[in-house]
């Protein structure tokens, strides 16, 4: 969500500059009326403020990332980085998979 807003205020801030230079290059071409001062000042601004809530929501996530800890889907207790299941009921998904793919009889010795 972050790179996002942060991303589309960057490019909102470009688009001004891009339309900034076209006014002061072309200034007697009919297509400059369209890129009133006005308006490119509050496109500025509110490509500036975009920027600015980027940054803040990336520093929110990073500390909400460092504060949350990762729980189990079914359980909800708390497991290691990257994981989805606590150890159970991994081991539960992992052999109920492994009975739907594997059709074959299992050879008892």
């Amino acid at each position: 969500m972050s790179s996002t807003v942060l991303r589309l205020g960057l490019w909102i801030i470009l688009l001004v500059v891009a339309m900034y230079v076209l006014q002061q290059t072309f200034e007697d071409a009919p297509f400059v009326d369209f890129f009133a001062p006005a308006m490119l000042e509050k496109a500025l601004v509110l490509g500036g403020l975009l920027v600015a809530g980027g940054i803040v929501l990336r520093l929110l996530e990073r500390g909400a990332k460092a504060v949350t800890k990762n729980r189990c889907v079914v359980c909800k207790t708390p497991i290691e980085h990257g994981a989805i299941y606590c150890r159970n009921h991994l081991r539960r998904v992992l052999s109920r998979d492994d009975e739907i793919t594997h059709m074959t009889r299992v050879r008892k010795e």
